[in-house]
């Protein structure tokens, strides 16, 4: 009999997950896909292997994004493999030189759509994969990350190294971070904290009453009891940024709040703008303004969300106004720590075991016990931020998608137009639905930017 041969115990370094990764954990797979997918097009040629070594100098710069999922006796944590032969053999898998016609949108956007919805073997690694596809003025890359690596914010940060790296310019090392998000959630003084509690209470009952008083309108939906597939459309507002800037300023807020209010409005027209509904829109925020000076994390998941009512009876012209002062409100309460009641409890999701976890999601998916949302928004930017200065492989365009359990749009700049991405759980919203809410939404969007009143 050959003798057994043993390893010895495993020196990588691991890191627990936060409350956000738990959720992702138990929900990835039973509730769906969770990958972001962001489609890149560039304004010079460049080869596969140029691509190639790109994603290896990310993959070494950022030890999170060769993590592993290991299992412990009751938890998952986050297994950091040092760089060596075995990367280079997940970096053959998880590299792709696809043939797609650029030229076709809806070849780009089947690519894209098919590429959110692979699985990836998070237990095995990498939980990120980078596709290549050659073009004579602007290659395209399809970079697709897990969410229990890193959120939105991470994903900027990637894509910036990205066309660094292209660029020939080096990417700095980053060290790990503490997935931790309780610096940005808790009262800095114990004396704080009867108060911080009962603020955050009231205003948790406050809000739970103004809802109650509404019906929060959606897109037609249906019941179901699992996740299918995740929809991807990518459509022109027809409009430039600094035009919608320039009416969110006229009309009291920003860009942003007037493309939230755009969508609130859509949402409420679609529903026959009737009394006593509301839009509930569910905007991202990133927790790491909220940590202490200097200890704001980089790479990861730190990401919460703000809900924002938007009932009907708020006068049109008003909307955009009243959308920016509530997002204010919300965003001083995340700076005033009065998020602790909501955030506080969520930390305990770790001590779930994950099936439990997932059990009582997908119970809560059959009961129709999930919060019941009119869409989810998120904001990129512009494109032109990610390219550094005189940058010979510049980025041309980029769409970004994330999925969501409600309809998922983000904002992106692209050569100075508004652009919108958007992701649907196909089990619950048909893709017709939301082409219809987003030629709504450049339907009211032209009405206040061409006349600037309701």
């Amino acid at each position: 009999m050959s003798p057994r041969r043993p390893l010895p115990p495993d020196t990588d370094p691991t890191l627990p997950l936060n409350r956000s990764e738990w959720v992702y954990m138990a929900s990835d797979g039973p509730m769906g896909q969770l990958n972001q997918s962001y489609l890149m097009r560039f304004g010079a040629p460049f080869d596969a292997a140029t691509a190639k070594a790109a994603f290896r100098a990310l993959l070494v710069a950022y030890p999170r994004l060769r993590g592993i999922i290991v299992l412990t006796a009751r938890r998952y944590r986050l297994r950091i493999p040092p760089v060596d032969a075995s990367l280079d053999i997940l970096i053959d898998q998880m590299f792709h030189e696809d043939r797609v016609d650029l030229d076709d949108p809806e070849a780009v956007r089947r690519w894209q759509e098919v590429s959110m919805n692979e699985p990836m073997a998070l237990q095995r690694g990498l939980g990120a994969r980078m596709q290549f596809v050659a073009h004579p003025q602007q290659p395209a890359l399809l970079f697709t990350v897990h969410h229990v690596l890193a959120d939105g914010r991470s994903m900027v940060l990637f894509v910036e190294s990205l066309i660094k790296r292209l660029n020939g310019l080096p990417v700095e090392a980053l060290p790990l971070d503490n997935p931790s998000m309780l610096p940005a959630v808790l009262p800095r003084r114990w004396i704080d904290w009867p108060g911080r509690l009962w603020s955050a209470w009231s205003t948790e009952r406050a809000q739970a009453r103004e809802r109650a008083r509404y019906e929060i309108v959606s897109l037609p939906s249906q019941r179901s009891t699992h996740y299918l597939t995740c929809g991807v459309q990518r459509h022109d507002l027809g409009l430039a940024t600094k035009d919608l800037s320039r009416a969110g300023k006229a009309r009291g807020g920003s860009g942003n709040s007037l493309l939230m209010a755009a969508f609130g409005t859509a949402l409420l027209e679609l529903a026959g703008s009737r009394p006593g509904t509301a839009a509930l829109i569910r905007m991202s925020v990133d927790l790491r303004r909220y940590f202490p000076q200097g200890q704001a994390p980089t790479v990861g998941n730190y990401v919460y969300v703000l809900d924002v009512l938007l009932p009907q009876e708020v006068p049109e012209a008003d909307r955009v106004k009243w959308i920016d002062a509530k997002v204010r409100d919300g965003q001083k309460r995340f700076e005033d720590r009065d998020m602790i009641l909501p955030l506080l409890p969520y930390e305990m999701l770790g001590w779930l075991r994950p099936h439990d976890y997932t059990r009582l999601l997908l119970r809560a998916k059959r009961m129709d016990m999930l919060p019941r949302l009119s869409v989810h928004t998120t904001n990129i930017g512009s494109v032109d931020a990610f390219n550094p200065e005189g940058a010979g492989i510049a980025l041309a365009e980029l769409c970004p998608v994330v999925p969501g359990s409600a309809p998922l749009v983000v904002f992106v700049s692209v050569n100075g137009r508004q652009m919108v991405m958007s992701s649907n759980q196909r089990d619950e919203f048909a893709d017709t639905d939301i082409t219809r809410l987003l030629a709504q939404v450049r339907s009211v969007l032209q009405r206040w930017v061409g006349t600037g009143t309701a």
